[in-house]
């Protein structure tokens, strides 16, 4: 029995030990002002996001949530003064004003999901020209127009209904909509309504990167591209040789060829310098992905690509000057609480993202945490062994011992 203590503080201190080895933290540059603030996650700590948490100097756990789409309820908003007909050119055209929810800014939701009923006579391909204004009850000055990376464009290249949708930025009162005619003759536009909502695949992406194209030789018409490392992809820059008249694209997301969605890329592209039109923007569902293949129908090919990435953005309550990290590599050390019971969150669309600073070793984080069979189990057959060894040692000594006389 005395050799019974010695085994079990063995067995104990195989079952406590820890390793903190990998974890670290990053350090978050101090907020300008007190509110709301949002750090956007590059590649290393997007891939790490499931286990991570936001500390202050204490290491205290703060509160924070995942910018991601449907985080924020989708609203309807009624359209006020709308007016359509045609501009001095004879184009298609509606103005119209939003009435706000009450206690709602511009700009509340990230976009505009705009339902426009037309009327036309199809195939047609129209260019829609944007245009904003701010104040619009203040008489606050004309119409901006929006300066999108690619044209917006509508279509209907086969009679399916009159009713087609855009998504714009919102940052303006009252909204011109313009249609310029591509192809065939832009069609009437009869009424319009506008759904604000959180759309990320529809913002400008944070990351533009250019990719090779090679031909797969396993399907036919089809090319596959490889990013360095899996990333959050929100759309691709697809430009066609010409002439390519608009076309849909097949794309398939990850290793698993099959793994194909038909929400994936819902997008046309072509390329028609003689009518001097071009799309190539597809944008995507976000989705983690390193692998891609792009089929195309018989005759198209792709010449450039860019894949537009917009990695997961971080949002919490953050005091001026105050110091905040964002530890990774452990367990969550969870804040008490919701964010989510707040109404009303505008950060995405306000604030300039904080940024991450380098790696670091992390005392304040915790370790993973594993139940007392699992951290024993790597331990077990040492333990065995030695508990084998000594008993065999015991047993050697009794079978020498000579009997009392």
């Amino acid at each position: 029995m005395k050799f019974a203590a010695p085994l079990l503080l063995l067995a104990s201190l195989a079952c406590v030990r820890e390793d903190r080895a990998s974890l670290h933290r990053r350090s978050l540059a101090p907020a300008p002002a007190s509110g709301w603030a949002r750090a956007s996650l590059d590649a290393a700590a997007q891939r790490q996001i499931q286990t991570a948490w936001i500390g202050d100097a204490a290491g205290r756990s703060v509160p924070f949530l995942i910018a991601r789409e449907g985080l924020w309820e989708s609203r309807n908003l009624p359209v006020e003064h709308l007016l359509v007909g045609k501009d001095a050119a004879g184009h298609p055209t509606a103005e119209f004003a939003l009435k706000l929810p009450e206690g709602w800014q511009v700009g509340e939701r990230e976009a505009l999901h705009l339902e426009l009923d037309l009327e036309g006579h199809a195939p047609w391909v129209a260019q829609v020209k944007a245009e904003r204004q701010r104040q619009y009850e203040n008489g606050g000055g004309g119409f901006i127009a929006y300066d999108p990376a690619s044209p917006l464009h509508l279509y209907d290249l086969a009679p399916s209904g009159g009713r087609r949708h855009l998504t714009l930025p919102w940052d303006g009162e009252r909204y011109r909509l313009t249609l310029l005619p591509s192809q065939g003759s832009a069609p009437r536009i009869r009424s319009v309504s506008v759904r604000a909502e959180t759309r990320p695949e529809a913002l400008e992406a944070e990351l533009s990167q250019d990719v090779a194209l090679r031909p797969d030789p396993k399907r036919p018409h089809t090319w596959r591209a490889e990013l360095p490392e899996s990333e959050r992809i929100v759309g691709l820059d697809l430009e066609l040789a010409p002439p390519a008249a608009p076309l849909q694209p097949e794309i398939r997301l990850g290793e698993d060829a099959e793994a194909f969605q038909a929400g994936y890329g819902a997008d046309l592209v072509w390329n028609l310098p003689a009518l001097n039109t071009r799309s190539s923007r597809i944008a995507l569902h976000p989705v983690e992905a390193k692998t891609f293949t792009i089929t195309l129908p018989e005759g198209a090919t792709p010449t450039r690509m860019k894949v537009l990435v917009r990695r997961q953005t971080l949002l919490f309550p953050a005091e001026a000057g105050q110091a905040y990290a964002l530890h990774l590599g452990g367990e969550t050390k969870p804040a008490p609480g919701s964010l989510g019971a707040l109404p009303s969150i505008r950060a995405l669309a306000s604030t300039t993202p904080l940024a991450l600073g380098p790696r670091e070793p992390d005392d304040q984080g915790i370790p993973h945490r594993e139940g007392p069979d699992q951290r024993a189990r790597p331990w077990m057959p040492w333990v065995a062994g030695l508990a084998l060894l000594v008993l065999g040692a015991v047993a050697w000594r009794l079978f020498k011992q000579e009997p009392a006389a």
